[in-house]
């Protein structure tokens, strides 16, 4: 199962575990930390995003590169705006634009985050730097 951190548009964090995510469906399940023997459903038209970690605690010490000069190419170099003023650098083939969200990877080879599915209509912006 994965371990998810979900973000949603009011602000809230939730973290969890879950085997039912994916973007072709309208929502997915989480076993939260908090109460792991039952599932809360998350709309993804909720969210604004669904972060794929290694774990839960993080490194909040550690500052993300922003440099993708130090990122070999694999998808599109870009800057995620939310229209909550956070940004996220990283790589996207970008293809899923026109649906809910699409998929994108960090270029720190560092982050916590494995990969994270950014909601559309979170989103202020997406910058292309190359």
């Amino acid at each position: 199962m994965n371990k998810i951190v979900v973000h949603g548009n009011d602000g809230k964090v939730s973290k969890g575990h879950s085997s039912d995510f994916t973007p072709s469906l309208p929502y997915f399940h989480l076993a939260t930390l908090e109460n792991p023997s039952d599932s809360v459903k998350f709309w993804l038209e909720n969210l604004k995003a669904v972060f794929v970690v290694m774990n839960f605690q993080g490194d909040f010490l550690h500052l993300d590169t922003h440099d993708f000069d130090q990122v070999p190419f694999s998808g599109k170099h870009i800057v995620v705006t939310f229209k909550d003023g956070e940004k996220f650098y990283g790589t996207s083939d970008l293809n899923h634009r026109n649906s809910i969200g699409f998929f994108i990877f960090p270029i720190d080879p560092d982050s916590n985050t494995i990969r994270a599915f950014v909601i559309n209509s979170a989103i202020a912006s997406v910058d292309i730097t190359e």
